[in-house]
Formats: C-alpha cells, structure tokens, sequence
C-alpha cells in the first residue's frame, strides 16, 4: 500500500477511525460535517453492526444554510453560527 492516496478518486479505502479523522482535521478547511445513517445491517451472534453513514463536509459559508435542512444541530455548532464564527 502506498502512504500517500489520493482519496478523490471514487475508491473505497480502508484505515482506523482514528486515521479517519485525523484526514478531516488536517483538511482544516471544512469546520462542520452532516451526517445521516443510511443502514445498519443486521447484528451478528455477538450483537456486533455494521453502520453505513453518508458524510458531507461543509466549508464555512455554507454551513449554516445546510444545518437549517438538519433535523438537529450540536450545541456547539449552533452557538458557533449564532456568534457569527462558523458561516
């Protein structure tokens, strides 16, 4: 495998979660996400899912028009628009 991927390319990719988010916090551009989970599939002899989610991320300008359409908005988030910080 190599270490440097391009992730633009309409490919799954496999790493940690911890991998993951480390890709969203370097990005550094995008200061919110929505998300929805799309399915569960049904749970094994240990209880154990596995969950499908569709993620957008969102660059500021566009996130408190998107969180609008959002049946929930994190606390956070929603004082970081109110305070005019997150757009």
């Amino acid at each position: 495998m190599a270490d440097e991927m391009a992730y633009d390319d309409g490919n799954w990719y496999a790493m940690t979660l911890g991998e993951f988010i480390g890709l969203l916090v370097d990005a550094g551009q995008d200061p919110a996400v929505v998300f929805r989970v799309v399915d569960d599939s049904e749970s094994d002899e240990d209880g154990k899912v596995v969950r499908k989610l569709e993620v957008v991320l969102l660059p500021d300008g566009y996130v408190a028009h998107a969180a609008k359409q959002c049946a929930g908005v994190h606390k956070t988030l929603r004082l970081l628009i109110e305070g005019g910080v997150v757009r």
